[in-house]
């Protein structure tokens, strides 16, 4: 089966849990939903869950990404991508997220030695989580705006509440059979004095669905693209469960940190 591109980039399990201990873990068995207190655990991180990712059409204008970044934009648009994810067990850690791919970028800014193989890469312009660990970690990990939110779902409803005035609330209704595709996605990144990259590729069993977005409301700018996406016929990849083994970051070197001269021996 030709796999096609909006699909291989939404079939994806987004960031790096922390690693739990016996204790929350049935806690999270319990509950479904950990509190986590432990640091990261080693890479690479492998997370199992489930979750619905949207594609959209961005005009490349109202993609807000950092200045060393440019926008990848065929005939003035770029691909952004709305993801709800559910980590279960056996994940290192049980949780919910909201990502916000923003846009499809590459590093344009002289100052960094991009390798050749990093090419086009989706930007994270926004992620919400529920717990407040993970979202210290992936922002200092992923250098990505990340901020708490509340989770509600009832069947296949989710609406999210987050502490940054973010508002979301859609539904989606999955459509036809259930195939197995092989995933992978990589996202580029800046912040901290840095840019970085990550990589994950995993499998995951997928139903085509329509979804209807009930609701949204944001003022912040990362969200601007997804105001004012193009209107695609309501479809959506419903992600009924999921395996994936994610890497940790890679740090794009500066040219002036690599052509920088050795220090001059001492004389003395």
């Amino acid at each position: 089966m030709t796999q096609a591109p909006w699909l291989s980039a939404t079939l994806w399990a987004g960031f790096p849990p922390s690693l739990c201990s016996h204790t929350s873990r049935c806690a999270a068995l319990r509950h479904g939903v950990t509190t986590l207190t432990e640091p990261f655990s080693r890479t690479p991180w492998r997370a199992h869950g489930s979750g619905l990712a949207i594609p959209c059409i961005v005009p490349a204008k109202n993609a807000h990404v950092p200045p060393e970044f440019t926008v990848v934009s065929p005939a003035g648009h770029t691909l952004g991508m709305l993801v709800y994810l559910e980590y279960r067990m056996p994940s290192e850690a049980v949780h919910r997220e909201l990502l916000w791919l923003s846009a499809v970028v590459r590093c344009t800014d002289r100052a960094y030695r991009v390798p050749d193989r990093v090419g086009p890469m989706y930007y994270v312009g926004r992620v919400y989580g529920d717990t407040p660990l993970s979202l210290s970690a992936g922002s200092r990990e992923w250098a990505a705006h990340k901020a708490l939110a509340r989770f509600h779902r009832h069947g296949n409803r989710i609406e999210v509440d987050a502490e940054d005035g973010t508002h979301v609330a859609f539904s989606w209704k999955p459509r036809g059979f259930t195939f197995s595709a092989p995933t992978r996605i990589s996202t580029l990144q800046r912040g901290l004095g840095r840019v970085v990259s990550f990589r994950a590729q995993g499998r995951a069993q997928v139903q085509l669905a329509t979804y209807r977005l009930e609701a949204f409301e944001s003022e912040h700018a990362e969200w601007e693209g997804f105001k004012r996406r193009l209107l695609l016929p309501g479809v959506a990849s419903h992600l009924k469960a999921f395996e994936s083994v994610m890497h940790g970051p890679t740090e794009v070197p500066r040219r002036l940190d690599s052509l920088a001269p050795s220090p001059t021996p001492s004389l003395v």
